[in-house]
């Protein structure tokens, strides 16, 4: 009943009777049936017992870790780290420098092409639901790449790491965006907080001590609610509208009605940082949902952002800086990136038909 689409649940006559099942190709996963059932009726798979069963036969991995997880496990974060290391982990990447790029691709693509009205990426329920559902929104989304893929793209390419790639992960649905044919096989595992932290349980952490290798601006800001927005204003400031939307309750009805606004040629957002999760990524499908109210998490978000300004002088990340200074830094900081190494391409055939 609180599936945003309808068609992705359909009931199946079985020995003990009738039973709702999840309809694969029409989910979005958006996982509001698995945090709304009391009763766990509903479950998911991701990859990290594959993860650990392939670092125990000494497949080489390195591990893209999202900045969610250093807010939601500030204690544990270097530890778990240096676990992971003593099992065999390669590198270290910190998808807070792959939010970077994306901002920078982001803010790079939109000028050059006059883009506005566009619909932001990092949210794979997002662009699967455009992709089944509202297709006429398909042309709205930024054709650059999320955080993550960002990441992975700039450490197969440019850092020249051959290891396989997992993602330290908060969110069920990324691994819909891994597997998608044109990401072309960057990441091979989908590793999430809620499965990693429980395999880990029991598991004596003391002495182990390791830290991603990458150096970051406010890339970490982006999992929380607004956080693209917040990267965004920081180099063009809040003269331009950035539309903020969150929530399956509210970001699905939001894109059937913003493809109408669309289509009738209403004025639009400069544009629209759209995510699934009600408190961004910070709390995604594959956090812990029992912390979801758990203020600890906002403020270590906060503790970073104070930290990383302490830090950042006379980087394209100085608030003291003009925007216009901000904007020539961040491009000279990434000037011997291409930007179409970070171009990506949609689904344009995947509509799902609505009964």
């Amino acid at each position: 009943s609180v599936c945003p689409v309808f068609s992705a649940n359909h009931s199946v006559n079985e020995a003990d009777g009738s039973k709702i099942q999840v309809a694969g190709d029409a989910c979005i996963h958006c996982a509001n049936c698995i945090k709304s059932c009391s009763h766990d009726a509903r479950a998911f798979m991701d990859d990290t017992d594959k993860f650990f069963d392939d670092l125990s036969s000494g497949t080489p991995i390195s591990i893209l870790v999202a900045p969610a997880f250093i807010a939601n496990y500030p204690r544990e974060y270097k530890q778990v780290l240096g676990y992971l290391k003593s099992k065999g982990v390669k590198r270290i990447i910190s998808i807070s420098f792959g939010a970077d790029i994306t901002t920078w691709a982001y803010l790079n693509y939109i000028t050059a092409n006059n883009f506005i009205g566009g619909i932001s990426q990092p949210c794979p329920a997002i662009v699967d639901y455009i992709e089944k559902y509202v297709p006429d929104l398909v042309p709205k989304l930024v054709p650059i790449h999320s955080p993550m893929m960002c990441g992975a793209i700039y450490a197969k390419k440019y850092m020249n790491i051959t290891d396989r790639l997992a993602f330290i992960s908060p969110c069920i649905a990324k691994k819909s965006e891994i597997t998608r044919p044109q990401n072309n096989g960057y990441i091979t595992y989908n590793v999430t907080f809620d499965k990693l932290m429980d395999k880990l349980k029991g598991v004596s952490m003391s002495g182990f001590d390791a830290t991603d290798e990458m150096e970051y601006g406010l890339g970490s800001v982006y999992p929380m609610p607004g956080g693209l927005k917040e990267n965004v204003e920081h180099f063009v400031g809040k003269d331009l509208f950035v539309r903020q939307i969150e929530s399956p309750d509210h970001a699905y009805k939001f894109m059937d009605a913003y493809a109408e606004r669309v289509r009738s040629g209403k004025k639009l957002p400069f544009m629209v940082d759209a995510l699934n999760c009600t408190k961004g990524c910070l709390y995604g499908t594959a956090t812990d949902h029992s912390r979801e109210d758990d203020e600890d998490i906002l403020l270590e978000v906060h503790n970073q952002r104070i930290a990383e300004n302490c830090n950042k002088k006379k980087t394209a990340w100085d608030k003291s800086l003009t925007y216009a200074e901000r904007l020539a830094k961040l491009n000279e900081q990434f000037k011997d990136l291409k930007l179409d190494d970070f171009k990506c391409q949609y689904n344009t055939n995947a509509a799902i038909p609505v009964a």
